[in-house]
Formats: C-alpha cells, structure tokens, sequence
C-alpha cells in the first residue's frame, strides 16, 4: 500500500506568466519525488514558447491533457470545457486534485465534486477580484470564490497575504488555508552569474552603449500588471543615459506602442516581447521594476532577486511580502512619479543598488528554494492520503 504512487492533477487555464513557471518548476520535482502526475491545462492563451514546455513536461514524466478552456465566462464553452474535464476526472480516479487561478479552479472543483473525488485543492496565484478594476466583475468573482470555496478541501496559498484575503474575505476558514512560498532553484539556469561580472557583460546585442543604465520589467502586458504606470515612469525618468526594457507579451501591446510612439519615446524604451531567457535580461539591468495593483508572490521578482539585481516595486499585497522597503529594495506608491523618483534614486546611488542586491540575493536563498517548496507541497498531498 505504501508503495503505491499518489496520483496528482493539477488544472490550469492560461498557460502564460508566473503560473506557467511554478508548473514547468513543481510538476516535474513531484515525478522524481515518486508521485504521478498529470496537467490538465489550455494552450488557447499562452505564452510563444508553450509547446516547447508542454513538450519538456512531457519529456520529465508528466502526463498532459490539452483541453479548450477560455479566460472569461461564456456559458456553452464552459459547459463543454467541464464536460471534458469531468470525463478525464471518472476515467482517471485521481487521489489529489489541484487547481490553480480562477477558470480552472471553478471548472476543476466542480467537476471533481461530482465526480467523487474527496481531495481538491486550489491555489489562486492572485484572486480574480483584487485585479479588478470592474465592481461588477470584482464583487462577482467574490461571491464566486466564496461558493467555491466550500467545494475546496484546502487552500493553498503561495504567500502569507494571499491566505490572509482568502480567510479575511471569508473564502475558506484559516485551518482550510495552507501557505506554501513559491521557490526556485538556485542552479535552475545556466545564464546565472556571479555579481562581480555583470557590469562586465555586453550589452551589444540589444545596440546599447556598455555605459548605458538598464532598467527592466518583466510581465505579462496586461492591465493589473501597471505597464502604462512604468511607461509614464519611464518619461518622467531625469536619469538621461537610461534605457527601459519591457520583457513580456500580452493584449496591451498595440497600445504600448502607440503610447511610445505618440510620446516620443521610442529611443528610451524598447519592448522584447516575450522572453524566454529572463536571466539574460536581467544579467545587465541596474534596476528591476515590478508596477502591479497586487500580485500573490510574483515570480519576477524572486528571479531579480536570484540574479542580484536592485528592486522598485509598488507597495502593494505580494510585492510587499518579498520586498523589504529600504533594505532589499525599495516600495513605492503605485503611481509613475514614485516609480520614476525610486529608479533615478538607484541609478544614482551604485553602492545602495549593490546592497539591495546583495540583501534580495540572501533573503532568496533563505526563504524561497525549491527544495522547501516541494517538501511542504508533499507535506500537504500525503496528509490527505
């Protein structure tokens, strides 16, 4: 009995971002820990590099499910989405359900409901309405998540704020609430270097001047995200010899660039799109900048802390979790003349950026490796089995 191997799905809707990272990261830990995993997940928004992560899923012992499901609510799509995921639910007998972000969380713990299966787990990554901006939408995913949240076994937050709403907003109790931090490993990459070194890497293949202040954020270019608050910043920069980079794709790109455009900007900000090597990138940035409303615990920073580069973040539930004001970095009001005054403060102060970044670099290493993340995420499977 004790030899028999615990068979996890985990569910998602938008393969893109912060959530694609931490299943291309845990998924593959839990197969070589033993248990046997499966993805349900869409690929109708992704990012461009989505096939080959599903491939190297595939390749690591996980299993995969490409099933249509779709961002906003549309009744007959959904319908057909939950019949799919409710027929790989009674075929499989699945011991673990887990699902994360919005759609798949409503479609997954519905269908697993009815098909019997006692253990269902959710992590939110962000609730739906503390990134919106809509009342309607916004008191509409509450009540949502609140009907939800009597389906959920347990809760499984990635940071102590994110457990904190869903207990304050009365989603699920607080001894149905678990916080596991998101985690990376340290060796993960390859383009890692030491400190010492970055200044000394060229920064050509972007056509940019070795003496050039590099600042970059990385994200998906979409509303809560706060593009257009870093756009502004960027304008309001008095820092001259500067150049923002926006690594990242998404559906406000048409009007990032007509902003840019229509601003006279297009020598001071340059948009990669989507970047598949983060490290690179922030391997020659001064200064990493994260503009969110609120994030759950964002994968961006935690890599900008890896690679030891200075933050300004706004001051906002999840930014405010990793980053500690004037100590690993620095948080601002989420507004662009905060922003931009917190950027030029770090680009003209070499040593408090090398201190910042020295500081992010040891709190990474003490409180998000991957190894405790997968350990306390075992934890929790084999306490329900």
């Amino acid at each position: 009995m004790h030899d028999k191997k615990i068979k996890v799905v985990h569910m998602l809707e938008g393969f893109w971002g912060g959530t694609s990272t931490y299943i291309c990261t845990v998924l593959p830990q839990l197969v070589q820990k033993g248990f046997d995993v499966t993805l349900i997940g869409s690929l109708n928004r992704c990012c461009p590099d989505a096939q080959t992560r599903i491939s190297e899923l595939r390749a690591s012992g996980v299993k995969v499910h490409i099933i249509p499901m779709y961002r906003e609510i549309n009744p007959l799509k959904d319908i057909y989405s939950f019949a799919v995921i409710l027929r790989l639910l009674l075929r499989n007998k699945f011991d673990i359900i887990h699902t994360h972000c919005s759609k798949a969380g409503a479609l997954g713990r519905v269908a697993g409901f009815l098909a019997g299966e006692n253990v269902r787990l959710h992590t939110p990554h962000c609730f739906a309405f503390m990134r919106c901006n809509n009342r309607f939408k916004k008191l509409l995913y509450s009540v949502l998540e609140k009907l939800l949240g009597r389906l959920t076994t347990k809760l499984v937050a990635v940071s102590r704020s994110e457990a904190a709403v869903a207990v304050r907003s009365r989603i699920v109790s607080a001894h149905k609430c678990a916080t596991i931090r998101n985690g990376l490993s340290n060796g993960q990459f390859s383009s890692i270097v030491p400190f010492s070194t970055k200044d000394s890497l060229s920064k050509t293949s972007l056509g940019l001047d070795k003496d050039t202040q590099v600042v970059t954020t990385a994200c998906r270019l979409v509303e809560y995200k706060g593009i257009f608050r870093f756009l502004r910043a960027a304008g309001l920069s008095r820092t001259r010899n500067a150049v923002f980079l926006i690594a990242g794709d998404g559906e406000l790109k048409g009007p990032a660039e007509r902003f840019i455009r229509e601003n006279k900007l297009s020598n001071r900000i340059r948009l990669l799109g989507h970047v598949s090597d983060i490290e690179q990138i922030y391997a020659i940035s001064d200064v990493v900048t994260l503009c969110s409303d609120a994030e759950a615990q964002p994968y961006s920073l935690l890599e900008a802390m890896r690679a030891k580069c200075s933050i300004v973040a706004t001051s906002v539930i999840g930014n405010k979790e990793l980053i500690s004001h004037d100590r690993t970095g620095l948080l601002v009001e989420p507004t662009p003349a905060s922003i931009a005054r917190a950027i030029d403060e770090l680009l003209e102060n070499r040593v408090k950026r090398n201190k910042y970044a020295e500081n992010a670099y040891a709190y990474f290493c003490n409180n998000h490796t991957l190894e405790t993340q997968i350990s306390e995420l075992m934890k929790v499977y084999r306490s329900f089995i």
